[in-house]
């Protein structure tokens, strides 16, 4: 294949850890990739169920990959004035830290969004004219703190082929593994509408909600290798988790507080294909997550369901000196982050 001759030209040094990887942990990834992922949530509102979703269309995200470290930033397009005024606007920050070892995987994100709309606006005792439009919550701000951490029994399926490719997966190969993810979110803002031709509502009654979320799980993952680059990689990963929630009602200014406690199953899955040659590589991904957690007029639905798409293409170089000491510093720091290729 074009690409294998290509990269073959170039003395590669890169260690081969067995027969089933060959570790690039030396070289700098860089990967362009593109999202098109969609925030969406239940919230109770007038005694009905709300769907709210973020008016968010593809996204670009730039990943930096080097020895343990992988950190993704994300930027999105600017949307058409009229999609703007039918679905309101939303801001986005978000910061990805990924943590690759040999059997560990850590994961830590940050996620602030406001700005969020009533998909099923139709539903509420509202005169709507134009059919596009949606009622808003331009206020409507949620932040989230995620993270989590699972652990590899296959000593031959490579993580990081698939989530920095700083490894290159040799032979197919597949794994069982086991962890723990969480979340820490806040949830205000529901006390300010926004209706058709800029008219603009102030709830009296209105709720905040914070909470803190842990799924237990266990998935089992698996690449096929092909025509020695190519492959495909498919997941399942069920899991339980319980939401622990606490609920703020603000009723003519005055504050009540409420706990809730909710046990619900998870299922995320994915498939992905690609080329992860020496030099170059790229490919698409598709996940998708549910869950059982059923709507409860008390509380918001914070455990999203989520599916998307992206594409991604990338290349990795020799690290230059300005990402190599650093980088080497924390390891001499912390030796536990320390791999063992050089």
């Amino acid at each position: 294949m074009a690409f294998s001759q290509n990269e073959e030209t170039e003395k590669d040094s890169s260690p081969v850890l067995n027969a089933y990887i060959q570790d690039y942990n030396n070289q700098l990834n860089i990967r362009l990739d593109v999202t098109n992922e969609q925030i969406r949530y239940f919230m109770p509102y007038e005694q009905q169920k709300a769907n709210i979703k973020t008016n968010l269309n593809e996204s670009y995200g730039l990943v930096f990959s080097y020895r343990f470290l992988s950190v993704r930033l994300g930027v999105r397009p600017k949307l058409s004035q009229n999609e703007i005024n039918n679905k309101g606007e939303t801001d986005r920050f978000r910061l990805r830290v990924k943590l690759l070892f040999d059997k560990w995987t850590h994961r830590l994100e940050y996620n602030y969004t406001r700005g969020f709309y009533i998909d099923n606006s139709n539903d509420f005792d509202y005169i709507i004219e134009n059919p596009d439009f949606k009622i808003q919550f331009p206020r409507l701000t949620t932040n989230i703190l995620s993270g989590s951490s699972h652990y590899k029994f296959n000593d031959n399926y490579s993580v990081k082929a698939i989530e920095s490719n700083t490894e290159i997966q040799l032979q197919s190969a597949g794994t069982f593994m086991a962890g723990i993810d969480y979340s820490i979110y806040f949830v205000e803002g529901t006390d300010y509408l926004k209706l058709e031709n800029d008219e603009v509502l102030n709830r009296d009654s209105y709720s905040d909600y914070s909470g803190f979320s842990p799924i237990l799980n266990a998935a089992y993952h698996y690449t096929y290798v092909f025509e020695q680059y190519w492959y495909i990689n498919a997941y399942a990963n069920p899991g339980l988790g319980i939401d622990f929630s606490t609920k703020k009602q603000f009723t003519n200014g005055n504050a009540k507080y409420s706990n809730n406690t909710l046990i619900y199953a998870a299922l995320r899955t994915g498939i992905s294909a690609g080329y992860n040659g020496k030099k170059i590589y790229f490919g698409g991904e598709y996940k998708y997550d549910i869950n059982s957690e059923k709507f409860d007029n008390t509380a918001i639905t914070l455990q999203p369901i989520k599916n998307n798409f992206h594409l991604f293409f990338g290349y990795r170089f020799k690290a230059p000196r300005q990402v190599r000491e650093p980088v080497e510093y924390i390891e001499t720091k912390v030796p536990v982050l320390k791999t063992d290729s050089k």
